[in-house]
């Protein structure tokens, strides 16, 4: 009976080792700030500019979130993410004479997800500055695996 044991065990960690960390939760499986910051660096990479750099993120509030009428699983990280835009972004969009060129936003509210105050058109950067982002993101839980706004699963 106690070789029996020791064989379990033994495969038992044998399997939990060849298995990645992500893939074989069983506690503590939400989301992380890691994986906030990941989702904010792809979506101001694809809404600005490639070449943004993070300088900060700070995650400011996080909860799980009651999500029963969609059948399914979410999670919420509020945070604060200072960006470098070393060549600006959608530089096409630089005001002419005090104008805003059509399919451009004047608004100098940046946002990476989808709010209240979303900008839909583009917004120009000038090369070299630097954002302040308050910002927020959402996670759901899709096949065992968390979703981010990016589109990817963590």
């Amino acid at each position: 009976m106690r070789m029996h044991k020791i064989v379990a065990l033994a495969m038992f960690a044998a399997f939990a080792g060849a298995v990645p960390a992500k893939a074989f939760c069983l506690m503590n499986c939400e989301p992380k700030a890691e994986d906030a910051r990941k989702v904010f660096e792809n979506l101001v990479k694809a809404k600005f500019d490639k070449d943004a750099t993070i300088e900060s993120f700070e995650v400011t509030r996080a909860w799980p979130l009651d999500v029963e009428g969609a059948g399914h699983a979410g999670y919420e990280f509020y945070y604060t993410g200072k960006v470098k835009f070393p060549n600006g972004a959608n530089l096409d969009c630089k005001p002419e004479d005090g104008k805003v060129k059509d399919g451009c936003s004047a608004s100098t509210y940046y946002s990476t997800t989808i709010q209240n105050k979303m900008i839909k058109e583009r917004q120009y950067i000038e090369p070299g500055k630097v954002i302040e982002f308050k910002d927020e993101t959402r996670f759901d839980q899709v096949g065992g695996k968390w979703k981010g706004q990016d589109g990817n699963s963590y």
